[in-house]
């Protein structure tokens, strides 16, 4: 009997347990301090390789051009950047969820890149940097002939 007790109390204390880690976790993400991407980074990117060039995509929502810092430095891709607060003049903020601390997210590339042809866009939110391969890297079809 007192086993069956001791089973029961050992499963209403991980149950008690689960639901304060649970309430600490949203309470976190409330106030700020949490962050529910994946990973834990932000802001989120995707890389994309079409063979010609690299396509990397990141989601920096509310940016502009001004705030963000691409740098390309021996085949290292940098991205810096800061959201700045947009609040009325003269309105107190009431609750804050929108993180406004600067970012900066570095990526090891795995080919040599085209610095001249490198090109970046930010349009709806989306940062878009098309880095082309350098030609020694593009692969080369070479024809097989008849001997």
């Amino acid at each position: 009997m007192f086993r069956r007790l001791n089973d029961i109390d050992r499963i209403f204390g991980t149950m008690d347990f689960f639901k304060n880690q649970m309430n600490r976790f949203f309470e976190d993400y409330e106030s700020g301090r949490g962050n529910l991407t994946q990973g834990g980074v932000w802001p989120p990117t995707n890389f994309y390789d079409d063979g010609e060039a690299i396509f990397v995509y990141c989601v920096l929502p509310g940016m502009n051009e001004n705030e963000v810092n691409i740098k390309l430095q021996n085949n290292l891709l940098t991205i810096k950047g800061e959201r700045k607060a947009t609040m009325p003049e003269g309105y107190a903020i009431l609750r804050q969820e929108r993180n406004v601390t600067p970012f900066s997210r570095s990526f090891t590339l795995p080919v040599e890149i085209d610095t001249e042809k490198t090109t970046a866009t930010l349009k709806n939110g989306i940062l878009t940097v098309k880095l082309v391969k350098a030609q020694a890297v593009k692969p080369k079809k070479i024809m097989v002939q008849a001997a």
